[in-house]
């Protein structure tokens, strides 16, 4: 085995130095988390044991404040109808600028639980030293399936028009075709 620089030495050592300060550090935060839901939770008996013949009770300072802090909160990050604005670099981008705004902020508010990601977010943020939010996308197909009944030749050439330009997003299942005329009254049997 060949011998390691002194520089190679120093910049694993360096390494090795930063990855255990982090995990002291990790280690530091959960402790830290873990009192603060204590203190939330009015759980003071670590720090602060109730003496015998003293009374246990406890004030939740803590939640009382964090509670008291979270109507206002919410209030500034999702108390107008835009969560997101996109700025516009340039004149030529006020269109497209306003429709991106308009787009993230029906995604965020409308077809997911925006105004419930953002409470747990800041409430986690205040209680815990670190509010973490999972964002991802995902596309989905959703299909649906109609049904037309007594359509004319024009209605349904037409139908089969639609369905040719949609370029496989639709496609006909079943056709069947009525022997009567339309002019021949229907007859419940």
């Amino acid at each position: 085995m060949s011998k390691m620089s002194i520089s190679d030495l120093k910049a694993m050592l360096a390494s090795e130095k930063a990855d255990a300060l982090a995990a002291i550090s990790a280690a530091r935060l959960a402790e830290e988390r873990a009192d603060a839901m204590d203190y939330y939770l009015g759980n003071m008996r670590k720090d602060m044991p109730a003496q015998d013949g003293r009374s246990r009770a406890v004030s939740t300072d803590v939640a009382d404040t964090i509670e008291g802090l979270m109507p206002h909160l919410m209030d500034i990050f999702a108390g107008s109808d835009e969560v997101v604005r996109f700025e516009p670099v340039g004149p030529e981008d006020e269109a497209a600028a306003a429709q991106e705004t308009d787009f993230v902020n029906h995604v965020f508010m409308q077809q997911n639980p925006g105004f419930m990601i953002l409470y747990s977010f800041i409430k986690d943020a205040l209680l815990s030293k670190v509010g973490i939010v999972k964002v991802w996308w995902e596309e989905r197909e959703e299909e649906s399936r109609e049904t037309y009944y007594d359509l004319t030749d024009d209605q349904f050439a037409l139908l089969a028009q639609a369905v040719i330009e949609s370029d496989g997003a639709m496609e006909i299942v079943a056709h069947t075709m009525n022997n009567r005329s339309p002019q021949e009254p229907k007859v419940a049997g």
